[in-house]
């Protein structure tokens, strides 16, 4: 004890003398780093995550590259591209960011300086956790304002549907998006008149192009109209027609016959309540319409928005006589569509094939072989690697033991061991061989291109799954094919972006599971310079990788020509060509509920309702509906097919098919996929599949150590999809 204590008092006193001369140095603590991520600090697991970090000048410097690192469903740590932090209006320094949590955990890291472009994340700061993670099989509804029938709306409609669904109310004062893809967590966002003049114009044009590309937005503006109608942002767009004034409105038993509730004429003023009137006529599909003096005020319109939709209401829920009233719930719940999704059955529980129909599709391009030429890949099936360890460990114990001691020569274990472990490792090898992957990698693809004829935009959504023979690391990129002629150079592959591919749920290697999926080539990667590559992914020996992408582009010229109109009857009248470069095999054209067979379609060729075959049902056509017994059936959907088209099929028309009443499973990430919204209001989607070696996504794949890249092989034709609008009128 005393030796202890006098060695001590000896480094003290020699700790005391550096110091004094200048030899040692207090490390200071880096200056505190300030982090805001998702909506009010929500973040949903595998969605795409607004994320900013931000400091004073004495943490951040302007002009610095700054990284961070978040998990992986594996969870190994992936560096996102270097942003340059930048200074702001009060004075402090910040950089924002794009990523997706694969692990419910939260953890990250931050790196700022010039060695952000390592792979490895810095030891400087440690790990950060961030609290308020969403599980990946939550839907997630974004409001801006204050609508407390939202949370209450959306309780009626997890009872209604079975799901399990987070109400955020967000601050409009910090909105942190700015990008469309930072709104990929919520499957709809309400915004209040009262609170845009509150967003920054990055979140509304963030928003608008988010809404555009597949969104559902509920936008609450009534007499704030007249203040978004005045106003410079993207948010005016959202209203259903040029606002020319405020009209009194006293009559409302349309909006309390609507809302199945009373009491609303008791708490309005005496000069009545407030509505927007609009010029030209309104564009979409009126669902209340309030009639005051000579003609009718429509106060709920859903519309077609790109690719997307827009429900406007013209009450302002979150103010006034409105606010507290009980219709509200079931008015959000309507504007949300509740009543047109009523009478779905509650989903089946989460099983161990698929928790979604993105899990599915993940499943099936994760299965070797798919559509495509070349030598078979299959692997090891598990009774034989349980067979051959069973008889190594059966010729170890008793035959090994049992010849030794019959010939009473103990030291011949020495040579029979290593001839067994020898024997069978070769055995081993030659399953390789036979029933393994070869020596070539492989990576499988699958792709839904859609287009917009009302703006001339287009997206693409493309998953690939690659496979190797031995550890090794993955350097991928996506990028828009503009070799197809359809894209413009100026804009293709505006905003691509690719990431790892994980199913949802709690199942094994699932996005919520309690511990990471187990990978046997457990190390860091990071992105390029931009979201569209990844650089050195870690894939382990005779093992998958599966990759998913997106990305936006313009079009050249028009891709369609139509002259399509709704009919009274709710058909479709007039024609249709297309003008893609390429023919579109097994056409066929949606409005509604009724499909229309149009077969190949060749560019510039014109098909026309008069002289093709009638209309069908849709629902029956998905669900490939047949006469048994004097009764139509529908085929029961398998939930363990790997045919990706039949897939994709069902994920394009969730929704319109009876979603999780007829699948069984939620369409999970696929739902931006869903188009059954459009064909409701003044649009009709052709849909077919491109002819040929036709693509619109560009995936680079190339394995460290091999000189070519890997070639990605088509698992299933390339979905395209054209969104056109409907003409007033239908064509003399």
């Amino acid at each position: 004890m005393r030796q202890g204590t006098a060695v001590g008092f000896q480094h003290a006193v020699i700790v005391a003398v550096l110091a004094a001369a200048g030899g040692v140095a207090r490390a200071e603590p880096p200056p505190p780093l300030d982090v805001a991520v998702g909506f009010d600090g929500g973040w949903r697991v595998g969605s795409w995550t607004p994320l900013v970090i931000s400091s004073t000048t004495a943490g951040l410097r302007d002009g610095e590259p700054v990284s961070v690192w978040v998990e992986d469903p594996d969870g190994q740590f992936v560096r996102s591209p270097p942003a340059v932090a930048a200074a702001t209006a009060d004075g402090r320094v910040e950089a924002r960011f794009s990523v997706r949590f694969g692990r419910p955990t939260g953890r990250l890291r931050i790196g700022h300086g010039p060695t952000v472009s390592a792979p490895e994340p810095p030891p400087t700061r440690g790990d950060l956790r961030l609290v308020g993670s969403i599980p990946s099989t939550e839907r997630v509804i974004v409001t801006y304002g204050r609508v407390p029938a939202g949370s209450r709306a959306a309780r009626l409609l997890d009872r209604e549907q079975g799901t399990t669904t987070r109400v955020i109310e967000a601050a409009a004062a910090g909105a942190i998006a700015f990008a469309a893809r930072d709104y990929d967590a919520a499957d709809a966002v309400i915004v209040c008149g009262s609170a845009v003049a509150d967003l920054p114009p990055s979140a509304v044009a963030a928003l608008d192009a988010w809404v555009s590309n597949g969104g559902r937005l509920v936008f609450l503006a009534g007499g704030s109209a007249s203040t978004i109608a005045t106003g410079s942002t993207a948010a005016t767009r959202w209203l259903p027609g040029e606002f020319t004034s405020l009209r009194p409105l006293r009559r409302l038993g349309a909006v309390e016959a609507y809302a199945r509730a009373g009491g609303l004429a008791e708490r309005m003023p005496a000069e009545g309540l407030l509505v927007p009137q609009f010029s030209d006529r309104t564009a979409g599909v009126i669902d209340v319409t309030a009639f005051e003096g000579a003609g009718g005020l429509p106060l709920m319109v859903r519309r077609a928005y790109g690719m997307g939709t827009i429900t406007w209401m013209g009450l302002d829920l979150d103010l006034g006589p409105l606010l507290g009233w009980s219709g509200c719930d079931t008015l959000v719940m309507a504007a949300l569509g509740g009543r047109i999704q009523s009478g779905l059955e509650r989903p089946l529980t989460e099983s161990g094939d698929a928790a979604d129909l993105a899990g599915q599709l993940r499943s099936a391009l994760d299965t070797f072989p798919t559509v495509g030429g070349g030598s078979a890949v299959r692997p090891v099936p598990f009774e034989l690697i349980a067979g051959l360890g069973l008889l190594y460990v059966l010729c170890l114990y008793p035959f090994d033991w049992w010849f030794v001691s019959r010939q009473g020569r103990p030291w011949l274990a020495w040579l029979t061991l290593p001839v067994l472990a020898a024997g069978f490792s070769a055995a081993a090898w030659g399953l390789k061989d036979r029933w393994g992957i070869g020596r070539e990698p492989l990576a499988h693809t699958a792709e839904v291109v859609d287009f917009d004829a009302a703006d001339g935009r287009v997206r693409g959504s493309s998953w690939a799954a690659v496979i190797a023979a031995g550890n090794g690391r993955l350097d991928v990129a996506v990028s828009a094919d503009e070799a197809s002629g359809a894209l413009s150079g100026s804009g293709a592959g505006d905003g691509a972006a690719v990431s790892w591919c994980e199913s949802a749920g709690r199942g094994f290697g699932g996005l919520d599971a309690a511990v990471p999926h187990p990978s046997l080539a457990a190390a860091d990667y990071g992105y390029g310079a931009t979201l569209a590559r990844l650089d050195g992914v870690p894939i382990a020996a005779a093992s998958s990788r599966v990759f998913e992408a997106e990305w936006s582009a313009a079009v050249r010229e028009p891709v369609v020509t139509a002259t399509l109109a709704r009919t009274e009857q709710g058909t479709l009248a007039g024609g249709v060509a297309h003008h893609l470069p390429f023919p579109l095999v097994g056409c066929r054209l949606l409005h509604a509920g009724w499909l229309y067979d149009l077969g190949t379609l060749r560019p510039g060729e014109r098909y026309d309702t008069a002289s093709g075959r009638g209309p069908r049902s849709l629902a029956s056509a998905i669900t490939r509906r047949a006469a048994a017994k004097d009764r139509d059936t529908a085929t029961r959907w398998d939930r363990a097919t790997t045919d990706i088209d039949r897939i994709l099929e069902v994920a394009s028309f969730h929704a319109a098919a009876g979603g999780p009443s007829y699948t069984g499973l939620d369409a999970g990430r696929l739902a931006r996929l869903d188009m059954t919204p459009l064909l409701t209001v003044d649009r009709a989607v052709l849909v077919g599949v491109a002819d040929g070696d036709h693509h619109g996504t560009t995936w680079t794949i190339g394995l460290r150590g091999v000189a070519a890249n890997v070639e990605p092989r088509p698992a299933a034709a390339t979905l395209c999809r054209i969104v056109i609008p409907l003409a007033a009128e239908p064509a003399p």
